[in-house]
């Protein structure tokens, strides 16, 4: 079911759409500008019966394509008339949607497809990359037999261990310190002008 933000974005989507296909002189076929808003879930069948047609009839890749070209279109005239924020109200009301027109947008790369919740985000992988291979070759270093082989001192372990342990404290002080300067920089010409 379909909350009230969501059918307000998708008759904006849609409606922007179809107002730049008559701007552009692109025909939209009433079957085309069924499937912009087709939701296999909550589908009626007048609905269904013009997405078989469009299966049947239609060049799926063609017709992504001219969708995707008049949505860049109007997405670009409308930002550069500061409409942008009702378009991101939008965009982010439709993008756990199950519709077509969410699968073009996130084909054009407006919007990424959601990750489920089991899955973690790769961004947050990255970000703990280098604390996830300094914990483990510290655990290395200090709990097996490769570790003991590697560095036979038990005191040069010890350190070797500390060090991989606190090298991303480190990193991550050294990158908060870059981040505060560069505020601190873009403050200071904003003060200057």
């Amino acid at each position: 079911m379909s909350t009230p933000a969501v059918v307000k974005a998708k008759r904006f989507l849609v409606n922007r759409i179809i107002d730049q296909a008559k701007r552009a002189n692109v025909p939209l076929t009433e079957v085309e500008t069924c499937m912009l808003a087709f939701a296999p879930g909550s589908a009626s069948p007048a609905e269904y019966e013009a997405a078989a047609v469009f299966e049947r009839d239609f060049d799926k890749e063609k017709y992504e394509a001219k969708i995707s070209r008049l949505f860049q279109d109007v997405y670009a005239t409308d930002k550069s008339l500061a409409r942008a924020e009702v378009w991101e109200q939008s965009l982010d009301a439709l993008v756990h949607e199950d519709i077509y027109l969410a699968l073009i947008i996130r084909r054009i790369g407006l919007r990424q497809a959601p990750v489920p919740w089991y899955l973690p985000e790769l961004r947050s992988l990255r970000q703990y990359l280098t604390l996830i291979i300094m914990v483990s070759a510290g655990i290395l270093i200090a709990f097996t037999p490769i570790g003991v082989r590697l560095v036979p001192d038990p005191f040069l372990r010890v350190f070797l261990v500390l060090c991989c342990w606190a090298t991303p404290w480190l990193l991550s002080k050294i990158a908060r310190g870059h981040t505060e300067e560069e505020i601190d920089a873009g403050e200071d010409s904003a003060q200057a002008k």
